[in-house]
């Protein structure tokens, strides 16, 4: 299913209808995550107080990372004594709140430059001090310096098929009606049709060969699947009958919002047999000059199309990858992404079309979401509690996995692989789960044959190869999958796409239809920007949500109710596990006592790449960039840099340390890093009301434990790869800490300026997204209401 209707003014309007009307608000206190989760950390010993600077991630292996940071002990009223730590730690993620919680923290080794002797008693005393609890720190800051520091080469690459879609044009709005392969035809029970099993849009044909579909709230009909359909302004009193027969049968997806408002005026029809992609346009194509390079795009798209005029050559993107052709017609044929002109690779990072960077080999873009795909989510699962029941259509029925020993069964929705005669898995919302036969009983799995792991990605179970299992106690295991359990890999390019390109072939009995993940037909398309982080979206559904997630893994931890859009790194579905089950939704911050909780994912337009969310409820209107925030919500455009929040919201500003919050709403701009109300930063400290400023690199550290401030003036520090200590000055120069204190890095020192310039690049953008984050904490947490976390939230679409 896809639509793509122009209906800019209805979507607001319902947006507008749905909002709740909001009491006088009362004074906001900035989110208590917001002052608490900024670095430096600082922490008292004995006269003396230590500060560790923002961790910088080197290796992040599943749930252990390790790396370095900049670190500075002394008195509070004497000049600092500062060194490098070498650390690792276990990581606990959970990408729906944006935070990782570090436990059994160690203190690898600890170098102070200026002060050799002293490098032993400084890491003692940091030992002493790491917080039994663990630390909880930004998910988005330690991705930003993980993938300065990572290689590609390293990543896991998949061999995905590239073989061009059916890619079809459309100027008014059209729907898109997907059918799993050729048509099924089966009786429907009751009534004097016969349905398409196959495909989860109501499709009926009576006994003289006509045909009749229900879509988008209007009944159509056609001589042929592949004709001309009309609408029906009266349909029979026999279709209605067979609609409620087939809805009572199983679920039946209406083409609708959720809320079962229809368009004003029903939509032309498609119906598709084979991988089929819709680019529906806002009339007729309006190709604009793309700023800086000689492309053209087509700025009234919902897919990114280009033009390169040298040649005459059009590019669409589609679930990552590129396809050309001399016009909309085609044919088309794959281009892989070192092949594409190199003016892809020159469009802005601020251009409307930004996003497509995420798929132009060798860009910052393209690179960063490669590394988002290799994050997990992860949570800790009760041996005892998490249980598995599965339901086949009749008895188990296997097929050899090609390339393996292994077999995997067919007639059920739960991917149960046959390892040997006594020995099944299964994976259920990302957790594995062994039996001795394949009906069970299951338990909860400590360990996974190496086997599994290589099932090839032309197996429909691929993508069950993403879930992992770190570690294990008697009472829990510690589990994870990485976005290609949702079907977002890497290819050989070294960019993200979504979907294998494999075709798989349906189950389909008498009563029962289980489709396997296709990869086009759904305007799958990815962002990377400062607010939004690596996101993941569907364009169709933002509009019209599929009330059964059909277009995904039919076994993947999507949501029962559809689900229009994922961003990867606001998911995490092991809360659908349920409290006592799962942990590690959960966590503790042991420097401040801070107890925090994971929440669900924030909408995203994949056009623009801008999110929002709000506790009651958000509208966005991507064909005019304009968001709607609820109470307490937030909203945040990286194509304009602006970002506000409704009624009762606040905003903080990481870079000025700014907050903002006012009964009428606020504003801030990402570009310029300023809001309307403080030229310089300000923080409330959550505890007693106090708050602590810091003016341009002249810092005041605040101690909420203590008290106590720290006069350092010791700016942006980092730790460098030689073990010094560095600092990033207001003239975008760079100083090195030596026995004679702060010296400037001399220009004949390009690589390390260039890998300090990297660092210090990482850093702001981890801190700008940190920053939206809190935005949305302090606007009621992610995916509020019927917009923020509902079909019109998410998913969006692209120009």
């Amino acid at each position: 299913m896809a639509l793509r209707p122009t209906l800019s003014a209805l979507a607001l309007a319902i947006g507008l209808s749905l909002l709740p009307t909001y009491p006088q608000a009362a004074d906001v206190q900035p989110p208590a995550t917001a002052a608490q989760l900024t670095w430096p950390r600082d922490f008292a010993l004995g006269e003396q107080h230590v500060q560790i600077f923002q961790p910088q991630i080197e290796d992040w292996d599943g749930t252990r990372m390790s790396g370095r940071a900049a670190i500075a002990v002394g008195a509070a009223k004497d000049a600092p004594t500062y060194g490098v730590a070498q650390f690792s730690a276990a990581a606990a993620i959970d990408k729906a709140s944006g935070l990782v919680q570090l436990t059994d923290l160690r203190i690898d080794k600890v170098e102070v430059p200026t002060a050799p002797d002293s490098a032993g008693k400084v890491r003692d005393a940091l030992v002493a001090r790491l917080p039994k609890d663990g630390l909880t720190v930004s998910l988005d800051q330690l991705q930003a310096s993980y993938a300065v520091n990572q290689q590609l080469d390293k990543l896991r690459h998949v061999e995905v098929k590239n073989d061009a879609p059916q890619i079809l044009f459309a100027s008014t709005p059209t729907v898109l009606v997907m059918i799993d392969g050729q048509p099924q035809w089966q009786a429907l029970t009751g009534s004097d049709f016969e349905r398409v099993i196959n495909s989860r849009v109501l499709l009926l044909r009576d006994a003289q060969g006509n045909h009749y579909l229900n879509a988008a709230g209007n009944w159509y009909t056609s001589q042929a699947l592949d004709g001309s359909w009309l609408v029906l302004s009266q349909p029979p009193k026999a279709l209605v009958s067979a609609q409620q027969l087939a809805q009572k049968a199983g679920p039946v997806d209406a083409l609708l919002p959720k809320d079962g408002k229809q368009p004003a005026k029903a939509p032309a029809v498609l119906v598709a047999t084979q991988p089929t992609e819709l680019i529906v346009s806002d009339g007729t194509a309006q190709m604009q000059p793309v700023d800086g390079v000689s492309l053209l795009t087509m700025q009234n798209a919902d897919h990114a199309v280009f033009v390169d005029p040298t040649h005459n050559t059009w590019y669409v993107l589609l679930s990552g990858r590129w396809f050309s052709g001399p016009g909309e017609k085609g044919p088309w044929t794959y281009v892989p992404g070192k092949d594409l002109p190199a003016d892809f690779a020159k469009i802005s990072a601020k251009d409307p079309k930004a996003n497509v960077l995420v798929s132009v080999p060798g860009t910052p873009q393209a690179k960063e979401a490669a590394i988002a795909a290799s994050i997990p989510q992860t949570a800790s699962v009760s041996r005892s509690k998490a249980t598995l029941k599965v339901n086949y259509d009749g008895a188990p029925s296997f097929q050899p996995i090609s390339g393996t020993a292994l077999n995997y069964a067919v007639n059920t929705p739960t991917p149960v692989i046959e390892v040997a005669a006594n020995q099944f898995f299964a994976v259920s919302n990302g957790v594995w789960f062994v039996a001795p036969s394949a009906t069970g009983p299951w338990q909860v799995a400590t360990e996974v044959p190496a086997a599994i792991y290589g099932i090839p990605p032309s197996s429909p179970v691929y993508y069950v190869t993403y879930v992992h299992i770190y570690s294990v106690t008697p009472q829990t295991v510690v589990v994870g999958y990485t976005p290609g359990y949702l079907g977002v890999v890497v290819n050989s390019d070294g960019t993200v796409v979504y979907g294998t390109g494999y075709t798989y072939p349906a189950y389909v009995s008498s009563t029962v239809y289980y489709g396997y993940p296709p990869t086009y037909g759904y305007g799958a398309g990815f962002a990377v920007g400062a607010l939004t982080g690596f996101a993941f979206g569907y364009a169709a559904g933002a509009w019209w949500g599929s009330p059964e997630p059909y277009w995904g893994p039919y076994w993947g931890p999507y949501p029962a109710g559809g689900w229009s859009y994922t961003n990867i790194n606001q998911a995490n579905f092991y809360g659908r596990w349920g409290q006592g089950t799962v942990t590690h939704a959960y966590g503790y911050n042991g420097w401040t006592g801070t107890q925090w909780q994971g929440s669900s994912a924030a909408g995203y337009n994949p056009r623009t790449g801008a999110r929002f969310a709000g506790s009651q409820g958000a509208a966005f209107n991507p064909y005019t960039d304009q968001g709607v925030a609820g109470r307490r919500g937030a909203y945040a455009n990286p194509s304009t840099g602006m970002s506000g929040a409704g009624r009762s919201g606040v905003a903080y500003n990481t870079d000025s340390g700014d907050f903002k919050a006012g009964q009428q709403g606020i504003q801030h701009n990402a570009q310029t890093g300023r809001t309307t109300i403080a030229e310089r930063g300000v923080s409330g400290d959550v505890d007693d009301g106090r708050g602590s400023y810091d003016h341009n690199n002249q810092g005041v550290s605040y101690n909420r434990r203590t008290g106590n401030a720290v006069a350092w003036k010791n700016g942006d520090v980092y730790a460098g790869h030689d073990g010094n200590v560095y600092q990033h000055t207001q003239d975008g120069g760079w100083q090195q800490h030596t026995d004679n204190g702060w010296q400037p890095v001399q220009q004949d020192r390009s690589e390390m300026r260039s890998q300090l310039d990297q660092q210090w690049q990482s850093r702001q953008t981890g801190q700008q997204r940190f920053g939206e984050t809190q935005r949305q904490w302090g606007g009621g947490g992610f995916g509020g209401g019927h917009f923020g976390g509902g079909h019109f939230g998410g998913g969006g679409f692209r120009r």
